[in-house]
């Protein structure tokens, strides 16, 4: 991270609160300077024109990024779950979200670290950085050094934000309903729900570890130490908000390709190999698709694997479920598609089959790099924007909207993640061979 902005973190329920009332009046103040510059020129234009003006997006945008937390994991997962739906400046500035944050200043650092390890805490290190390397909703890491001399990275987590969770979502909720900000008749039920859920597991540190260690052991003992490593945990200097792990080495891997550009192919076939040992192997997914949560040990050529507060489980069912749809969906068979995403919970509800068409549609494009022979192009395929385009077709009508069974939400969030995130390394790979090689490894593995 290049910003090196500190603010400290409000923690009672009445000031977070009070940011949240202040960028309401901040928006109302906005569409009047807006305005007035329109009709200044002779234009009238309507009110959702001014309501999503850059400055209230901008204003959104930073307000969140300071209050972190819930109200920031919000804004990050409406960024990345409502397609078309919301204005694209805004899913812009939103999107910033997904690797930007403040960090604490040292005072209020020092009040944490003395809270969760008592006074005398920094007898456990004998070096301990108090800039941070990291810093994103939740909280932020240190680099620090055991008195045995062993590296770790301590992420610490930010005041107030296991107490504010839930009062956090129902007032950043209500701001983007009452604002104008998104349009007043999408359901933002399902996001939000699902967001609360993931709130309280990632806010959990000692869940956390215990991820780090169940991962680890599923990467080693199925993938090999060769391609991945995943940081140890230390129980012993953890509690409920901070998590100490062993330091890895590595650099993150957008600046990797932007030296090593011929090395994107090889990373990015790793990790779609990862994803599907993921899904049919671990049944275990990390569901953040971000490239802050990557690095490249540049000397062993092996990913290390950030961030597990994401990890998601599935159970033996809903993995062949999903696995028959995506093999419907590859191979271009509308009904058993149909049938498949029928048992994973979709076309539920009225408005659903209503749509029923455009989504196997989308389904069937989105598995255009599973039946391409070779490599798939992701830096030159129009593939998100015929995604997009179909997807207009429903979120142009939001009393037709709806968002997938809760266990695909976070599921496709880490697919198109990872499509995106070769879009934007301009990489070729054969997620095709890929893809049938761990559907034939399943096969035998529930034979």
């Amino acid at each position: 991270m290049t910003d090196k902005r500190f603010s400290s973190v409000p923690r009672s329920r009445l000031s977070r609160f009070a940011q949240l009332g202040s960028l309401a009046g901040k928006v109302a103040g906005n569409v009047i300077a807006e305005g007035s510059k329109h009709w200044i020129r002779g234009k009238n234009p309507g009110l959702q024109q001014l309501l999503i003006s850059p400055a209230n997006a901008r204003d959104l945008a930073d307000k969140l990024s300071k209050m972190r937390g819930a109200a920031m994991k919000v804004g990050q997962m409406i960024s990345m779950d409502t397609g078309g739906i919301i204005p694209k400046e805004l899913a812009t500035l939103l999107e910033r979200l997904r690797a930007d944050a403040d960090r604490m200043p040292p005072s209020q650092l020092m009040a944490v670290l003395e809270k969760e390890w008592g006074t005398g805490w920094d007898e456990k290190f004998s070096r301990f950085s108090f800039e941070p390397c990291a810093a994103a909703s939740i909280g932020q890491v240190h680099k620090a050094v055991l008195a045995g001399g062993e590296p770790v990275a301590v992420k610490v987590q930010y005041p107030g934000v296991r107490d504010s969770i839930d009062s956090d979502i129902r007032n950043v909720q209500g701001l983007l309903k009452m604002s104008g900000l998104l349009p007043k008749d999408l359901d933002l039920e399902p996001i939000i729900e699902e967001a609360r859920t993931q709130l309280h597991r990632e806010a959990d540190y000692r869940l956390e570890g215990e991820y780090l260690q169940q991962y680890g052991e599923l990467v080693n003992g199925n993938l090999g130490e060769a391609g991945f490593v995943v940081p140890g945990y230390f129980e012993s200097h953890s509690t409920d908000s901070i998590l100490c792990m062993s330091w890895q080495e590595g650099v993150p891997l957008e600046e990797v390709l932007r030296i090593h550009p011929q090395w994107s192919d090889q990373i990015m076939a790793k990790l779609f190999e990862l994803f599907f040992a993921e899904l049919f192997v671990f049944k275990a997914v990390q569901t953040d698709p971000n490239l802050a949560n990557y690095l490249l040990d540049t000397e062993s050529q092996r990913i290390v694997l950030l961030d597990l507060g994401a990890l998601r489980f599935y159970g033996d069912d809903f993995v062949a479920r999903y696995r028959n749809a995506l093999i419907a969906a590859r191979d271009q068979n509308r009904e058993q598609l149909n049938h498949a995403l029928q048992e994973l919970g979709f076309f539920a509800s009225r408005k659903q089959s209503a749509n029923q068409d455009v989504i196997l549609d989308i389904f069937i494009l989105a598995a255009e790099p599973l039946r391409f022979g070779g490599r798939y192009h992701f830096g030159r395929t129009d593939l998100a924007q015929r995604i997009h385009q179909r997807g207009l077709e429903v979120s142009s009508n939001p009393d037709a909207w709806h968002t997938p069974p809760p266990e695909v939400l976070f599921l496709h969030r880490k697919m198109a993640g990872l499509y995106l995130m070769a879009a934007r390394l301009n990489a070729q790979v054969n997620v095709a061979t890929l893809f049938e090689s761990s559907v034939r490894s399943d096969c035998v593995f529930h034979a």
